[in-house]
């Protein structure tokens, strides 16, 4: 007999202000609200990101929703006549029998949500889906400048692992980028 995983069952947490935010897996009815989200993101946000959010992009993460390779995890928050989702974070899954041990980790939140406390929320959920995935680490990359990400990695037992000059061109501040790569070996 086989067990749902924990993070199929929709999870309810509340954030520091009091607001009531739903964890689930991403699926195929998710896109518009996924897309209003990630197009509705300000510049100061934004340039924390290398690549940025087209609707291309979003596309892509639907076309073939597979756990197994990335799982997308979302948060939604309904206020009453509108159900919104405020932030997303995947962990990703490598085919590679060499790197099967880990997993690489991303996260958004809103503007709007920022400073409430679902990254650290949604950053600790990712961590023990990865653990029951049976994954030994898990990585990412964060931009040098985004101290605050840093901070909360940090405060989560992620180390810094790597630094890498000139990584990217960021578009939004019209300049080179650092990026910073860490790890969590996981118990």
């Amino acid at each position: 007999m086989s067990t749902e995983p924990f993070w199929m069952k929709p999870k309810t947490v509340v954030l520091r202000d009091g607001t009531e935010v739903t964890l689930r897996p991403e699926i195929d009815s998710d896109l518009e609200l996924t897309w209003e989200m990630f197009s509705s993101l300000s510049d100061e946000s934004l340039k924390y990101f290398p690549l940025g959010f087209t609707r291309e992009k979003i596309d892509g993460w639907f076309k073939e929703i597979d756990y197994n390779n990335v799982l997308p995890i979302l948060a939604f928050v309904d206020s009453g006549d509108e159900t919104r989702i405020v932030a997303g974070a995947s962990l990703g899954f490598s085919k590679d029998d060499i790197y099967k041990h880990k997993g690489n980790f991303g996260i958004t939140v809103h503007d709007d949500y920022q400073n409430k406390g679902l990254g650290g929320i949604l950053t600790q959920y990712i961590l023990d889906i990865a653990r029951e995935s049976g994954l030994k680490k898990v990585t990412l990359a964060v931009v040098a400048h985004n101290a605050r990400a840093i901070h909360l990695y940090e405060k989560l037992g992620y180390v810094k692992e790597g630094y890498l000059k000139m990584d990217f061109w960021n578009k939004i501040l019209g300049k080179w980028d650092d990026s910073i790569l860490m790890g969590k070996i996981l118990d």
